[in-house]
């Protein structure tokens, strides 16, 4: 009977200890399954399974590609800026701006919108600056009398004040200022060859032009009334040498009017 017992008793305690293990298996089982994804995760950061094969003499597999690991963290959301193009990483997506906002084509590429660049306008051109100039022409009286009148003309500001005046005089008068009855007794054909200054003489070179006036004696006081008057307008101006292609000579025509020395207003 004893020995029965005894036979019994190791049989029972033969039975609870595989309990005991098979339930520390299936426990081990159950934190493997829970666990799974974090120790394929090790084993592959660790790279476990080959360095296993290799001392297993057995050749590595290449790599294959595998589902992507999914971790129990919680990760952050793509900002709507990164969706905008699947072909396009974060670096390549603007960012925001108040006055820059970009614009998706048909073809799912971004292109800048329109108002992201600056429109380049054309420089202006500086306007000219104007100043008044006073030109001189001549006016037959009822009389018959020639009297000399100042015109104020407005002209662009240059480096030779005295030139363009001289020249817009031997232009002759508008056609408004005919119409008043202004006329210039400076003969057709005649030319500023040159205009230079000596001290406050203006030397003015005209063509053989300037030298024969149909109007005789009055034609040539006229004339020469008119550049003088000019010319002394300006303040650096005080008289004006009359040269002939370059000569200075001492007579206009054959009336005999004297040219030979400077001409001031007070020659007159």
């Amino acid at each position: 009977m004893a020995t029965r017992a005894s036979s019994s008793r190791k049989k029972s305690s033969g039975g609870t200890g595989c309990l005991i293990w098979l339930a520390i298996f299936l426990f081990i089982c159950l934190l493997f399954f829970i666990n799974r994804a974090r120790i394929e995760e090790v084993f592959k950061n660790t790279d476990f399974l080959n360095l296993l094969r290799t001392r297993s003499g057995k050749p590595s597999p290449s790599p294959r590609p595998s589902a992507p690991i999914l971790s129990p963290r919680p990760t952050a959301r793509p900002s709507p800026e990164a969706s905008l193009s699947p072909s396009l990483g974060p670096s390549a997506v603007p960012s925001r701006s108040p006055s820059v906002k970009p614009s998706a084509s048909p073809s799912g590429s971004i292109r800048p919108s329109p108002s992201t660049h600056a429109t380049a306008l054309p420089a202006e051109s500086p306007k000219p600056k104007y100043r008044s100039s006073s030109l001189y022409f001549v006016k037959v009286e009822d009389d018959g009398s020639i009297v000399r009148h100042e015109i104020k003309r407005s002209i662009p500001q240059s480096d030779s004040p005295l030139t363009d005046a001289l020249n817009l005089l031997m232009r002759g008068p508008t056609t408004d200022e005919l119409a008043r009855g202004f006329v210039s007794l400076i003969p057709q054909g005649s030319k500023i060859l040159s205009v230079t200054m000596r001290g406050s003489t203006a030397l003015i070179n005209f063509n053989e032009a300037f030298m024969f006036n149909s109007l005789g004696i009055e034609g040539y006081a006229g004339q020469l009334k008119q550049i003088v008057w000019t010319a002394t307008a300006f303040n650096t101006v005080h008289d004006v040498q009359i040269l002939i292609e370059g000569k200075k000579i001492d007579y206009m025509g054959g009336e005999g009017v004297y040219i030979g020395l400077p001409l001031s207003r007070n020659s007159f």
